[in-house]
């Protein structure tokens, strides 16, 4: 057995189970408003989009586009561990299963989404499992994918806190990937504090500052103050 296969099976009694607290529907309905920040404007328009959630861990974000109307959606993890406590809480439409063989025997979907998944894969995995997710959308359809920011201030401890992770990425290797396998645009947003309370708004008020200083001495440096500097980055392409 490869470890990766042996880490994936024991995922929440050896890793994501020490992070996190046990689970509910509350708390996982806690989050949608961290997620209507980041996610909401990017989802297709129509309720009715066959939707898949690949790399889904326990469901939640299936469950959370479940909420929001999004019922023709999906979601498949290789962690049985993680599906079964999804299942335990009453989320609907997930199950175990690999997402290259999956995806071989599926129809298309008009969404694919990926938190947290691909920097799992290794460089050349990556380009298989994009290009193959690029065929399995609908015209006009997208993928979006959150992952490590290696540009990111303190991204190590989210790259480096799993011993499976591959890969970090930026908005430039991010066009690269996507324009090398099968995608026509490429967009990346930050995942930086949601000012929706009043400690958000005061963490986001002091991330800006932070990052206003960061892009002074990034203009001294290199002449282009630009870029993305949260821990992860969202990324979308469209087919």
């Amino acid at each position: 057995m490869q470890f990766k296969e042996a880490f994936y099976k024991n995922y929440v009694s050896t890793h994501s189970g020490h992070l996190y607290r046990k689970p509910s529907l509350e708390s996982l309905q806690r989050e949608f408003s961290v997620w209507n920040y980041y996610y909401r404007s990017l989802l297709p328009i129509s309720k009715e989009s066959a939707c898949l959630d690949i790399g889904c861990g326990m469901g939640s974000f299936v469950y959370y586009l479940h909420q929001l109307g999004y019922l023709d959606t999906s979601g498949i993890d290789v962690s049985a561990e993680q599906i079964t406590m999804g299942l335990q809480l009453g989320i609907s439409k997930i199950e175990v299963a690999d997402i290259r063989e999956f995806l071989l025997k599926s129809n298309q979907f008009d969404c694919i989404i990926a938190r947290d998944v691909i920097e799992h894969f290794t460089r050349q995995e990556a380009v298989d499992l994009l290009t193959l997710v690029a065929q399995k959308l609908k015209p006009g359809g997208r993928f979006i994918m959150q992952v490590p920011n290696g540009q990111g201030l303190f991204y190590t401890s989210i790259f480096y806190g799993d011993y499976t992770h591959e890969m970090a990425y930026t908005e430039s290797s991010v066009r690269q990937l996507f324009l090398n396998t099968g995608f026509i645009s490429s967009a990346c947003y930050p995942t930086g504090p949601v000012p929706h309370t009043l400690k958000g708004r005061v963490r986001w008020l002091l991330w800006k500052w932070k990052i206003g200083w960061h892009r002074f001495w990034k203009m001294v440096e290199t002449g282009n103050p630009g870029g993305i500097f949260t821990s992860n980055l969202i990324a979308v392409a469209k087919k």
